[in-house]
C-alpha cells in the first residue's frame, strides 16, 4: 500500500519542480517544424531607427494582441530589467506598461535583411537605450494555440523566461532560455496537440536587452490575414537618432 501512495506523490513533486502545470508539458522545438499559419510582424506599423517608435497602449492584430504584461502579474525591476511574477487573473487580459515604459518597434538589421521588431520598454524609459529590450512583453493570442514561435534579435549570452498560460490564468509551465544569441529562432509546441495556450509572458536579463520578430501562430481558416489596428496605438515620438547607440546594442 505504501508504494501505490508514494509513486503518484513523487510524480507530483516531480512535475511541479520542473515548472510543469497539469503533467504535459510544453517542448522546445524547431522554428521550421510548427504548424501555425498564422504570422505577425511589425513592418506595417510605425518604427524606424533607433530610437524608432514608442507604445504606450496595447498593439492589436488579427492573430494577438501585444502589452507590458497580463492584469494580476506583478512588475518589478532589477537594475535596468523588469521583472515578471504572480499570476494573471482570469480570463487572460493585457495590461500597458507606464508612459515610455511599455513597447517600442524600431528597425533592425540582420544577415543583411532589414526589418521591423518589437522590444519590451524597461525601467530607464524610452528613449534611453539602456531602456530599449530591457522590459517585459506579453502576447495574448486570440485563438488557443498547440505551438508559437518566435526571432530572437540582440540576444548576448543573457536568458529570458517564458510563462505559458492558459485562457483562465492558470500557469501551464515555464520555460528559461539560457545564452541567448543574435537572430535565433525559438519554436514550442504542446505535447500532444494540446490546444489551452491563451498567452505567454517574457522578461530577459541579458546584458544587452532583446527584440522580438516573426510571431508565429494557429489562426482558424477565414480568420483573416495579419493587420495592425492603428485606432487603438498611442504614439509618442519617432526619430532617427541615436543609430551608433542602436547597434552597440543590438548587434548585427
Amino acid at each position: 500500500m505504501k508504494k501505490i501512495f508514494i509513486i503518484p506523490l513523487l510524480i507530483i513533486f516531480l512535475l511541479g519542480f520542473s515548472g510543469i502545470s497539469g503533467g504535459t508539458p510544453i517542448n522546445q522545438v524547431p522554428y521550421a517544424s510548427l504548424t501555425g499559419s498564422g504570422l505577425v510582424t511589425f513592418d506595417d506599423i510605425p518604427g524606424g531607427w533607433a530610437p524608432g517608435t514608442n507604445y504606450d497602449a496595447i498593439i492589436k492584430f488579427y492573430e494577438a494582441d501585444f502589452g507590458e504584461r497580463f492584469v494580476g502579474q506583478t512588475l518589478l525591476t532589477s537594475g535596468d530589467f523588469d521583472i515578471l511574477s504572480g499570476s494573471p487573473t482570469g480570463p487572460l487580459s493585457l495590461a500597458a506598461g507606464a508612459p515610455n515604459q511599455n513597447l517600442n518597434v524600431f528597425l533592425a538589421t540582420s544577415g543583411g535583411i532589414t526589418s521591423q521588431v518589437l522590444a519590451g520598454l524597461g525601467p530607464k524609459e524610452y528613449p534611453n537605450f539602456k531602456a530599449i529590450g530591457e522590459g517585459s512583453i506579453a502576447v495574448l493570442f486570440h485563438y488557443d494555440q498547440s505551438d508559437f514561435g518566435f526571432r530572437i534579435l540582440g540576444g548576448n549570452e543573457g536568458d529570458a523566461y517564458l510563462s505559458f498560460f492558459r485562457r483562465d490564468g492558470s500557469l501551464i509551465q515555464d520555460i528559461t532560455l539560457s545564452g541567448l544569441s543574435n537572430s535565433t529562432f525559438y519554436g514550442f509546441q504542446r505535447e500532444g496537440g494540446i490546444k489551452d495556450i491563451g498567452g505567454i509572458s517574457i522578461y530577459n536579463t541579458d546584458p544587452g536587452g532583446i527584440a522580438f520578430d516573426s510571431f508565429i501562430d494557429d489562426v482558424p481558416a477565414g480568420a483573416g490575414q495579419s493587420a495592425p489596428e492603428p485606432a487603438t496605438l498611442i504614439l509618442l515620438g519617432s526619430g532617427l537618432l541615436g543609430l551608433a547607440g542602436f547597434r552597440r546594442k543590438f548587434k548585427k
